[in-house]
């Protein structure tokens, strides 16, 4: 029976990560069906339609897709190598309590054997008195007792190690498939931002495709106004229903004290510890870091070296006569195409947006965030803490050339990021 049990509970978490596992392979085969949609229609597009903005965005979100893909190789890869460190301390526990319990068992036979002499009757019949017999009687079948339990738990712990090393070598083998996959897509995706080069090469000067892309991020300005509403509408959400849980606490406090039971009001649920944690946002975790607001004049660079060729607010375009509002400014970047975080915070959205390409936005304290768009390579993943001055992607090359768009928000209000940024 508590071998049984045993079991049940190593295989219990075994099964737990294999349901992980299923549905985390449900997540990397919809990305990876999505970039093969893509494939299908790029290979359907004709060699003259090829040579369009149209396309290139196709080329960008496919590049975005893939960068997605290997975010989630990595991730799981991680995991998986702190599985196996968990897995190879509990081999070395149990292989440790092994050799615990066979010095135990040496130590009750040499007892026994140093007082029995040879054998058990003799022990007995070589008592002085009937009470010592009782008590050497009584001994003995303590220590036969205590030397079962000791080959039961030598067995049991013996099962455990060779489930323990099972569960290991499967663990190193899903970590190698892990690892090949990443590398896999890692080449793959150097190989599509090639293609995109060429065929930004062949657009760079073709008027429509300026004026399209113009009018492209018109829209992604209004996309990332829409996400931003959403990350405070999401928290807003969220304190409302910390409020309401703590009024409920109350009342039920007033009931205890008064020997009532109030029950929870129409539409209430008690929340566990668990639920709680559903409502974990950015704004939550960003309460241990340092101040954003406090930077404000001296805000390091989000690139190393770079030059503002559209200011915040309302641009011109000499070439095309038109007039363009900037939520942010734009950054024409050369050399090191790094882009660092410019203020402790934490990754609330990735996406994918015509006319910025793959866009990250970061949550800071004091309800501030900021966003990069352009990126080519990104290097964080969502929900993960971000450091001053930590890599969290590559500028990608626009038809404009390598361009960060960098925006600032404090709430729902856009920020100049000039007035934030410090001088040169």
């Amino acid at each position: 029976m508590r071998f049984l049990l045993l079991f049940f509970l190593m295989f219990g978490s075994l099964y737990s990560q294999q349901g992980e596992i299923k549905e985390k392979n449900q997540e990397l085969n919809s990305i990876r069906n999505e970039i093969n949609s893509l494939e299908r229609e790029l290979k359907a597009i004709s060699a003259k339609e090829k040579q369009s903005s149209v396309t290139l965005e196709k080329f960008n979100k496919r590049t975005f897709l893939i960068n997605k893909l290997i975010a989630s190789l990595k991730e799981e890869e991680s995991k998986k190598e702190k599985e196996i460190s968990k897995t190879q301390s509990e081999i070395v526990r149990l292989e440790k309590e092994e050799s615990r319990l066979k010095e135990n068992y040496a130590n009750y036979v040499r007892s026994i054997y140093k007082r029995m002499n040879k054998n058990e009757w003799s022990y007995l019949l070589s008592a002085e008195s009937i009470q010592q017999a009782i008590l050497r009687y009584q001994y003995l079948r303590k220590f036969s007792a205590q030397r079962k339990i000791d080959l039961t738990h030598l067995e049991e712990n013996r099962s455990k190690q060779i489930t323990a090393k099972n569960i290991l070598q499967k663990e190193k083998e899903t970590k190698e498939a892990l690892r090949r996959d990443k590398e896999v897509e890692e080449k793959n995706l150097s190989q599509k931002i090639n293609e995109s080069k060429k065929l930004l090469t062949q657009i760079k000067k073709n008027k429509t495709t300026i004026t399209r892309d113009i009018e492209a991020k018109k829209r992604a300005a209004t996309v990332i106004q829409s996400l931003i509403t959403k990350l405070i509408e999401k928290e807003e959400a969220r304190k409302r229903e910390e409020a309401r849980r703590r009024e409920e606490q109350r009342k039920r406090e007033i009931a205890k004290k008064d020997e009532k039971v109030v029950p929870p009001s129409k539409g209430a649920t008690t929340k566990s510890k668990t639920d709680a944690e559903d409502f974990v946002t950015p704004e939550d975790i960003t309460q241990s870091f340092s101040s954003f607001s406090s930077l404000k004049g001296r805000l390091g660079w989000p690139v190393r070296r770079g030059t503002v060729i559209r200011k915040f607010g309302e641009n011109k375009n000499p070439a095309l006569n038109t007039v363009t509002l900037n939520y942010g400014i734009d950054i024409e970047v050369k050399g090191d195409y790094s882009v660092f975080c410019v203020g402790e915070g934490v990754v609330s959205a990735i996406d994918w947006i015509p006319g910025y390409g793959s866009v990250l936005i970061l949550t800071h304290k004091d309800g501030y965030r900021t966003v990069y768009g352009h990126l080519d390579r990104i290097s964080v993943r969502e929900g993960e803490k971000v450091a001053r001055g930590q890599v969290i992607g590559q500028v990608g090359e626009s038809l404009e050339g390598y361009i960060l768009h960098f925006e600032i928000w404090n709430q729902r209000k856009n920020q100049n990021p000039e007035v934030w940024l410090s001088r040169r």
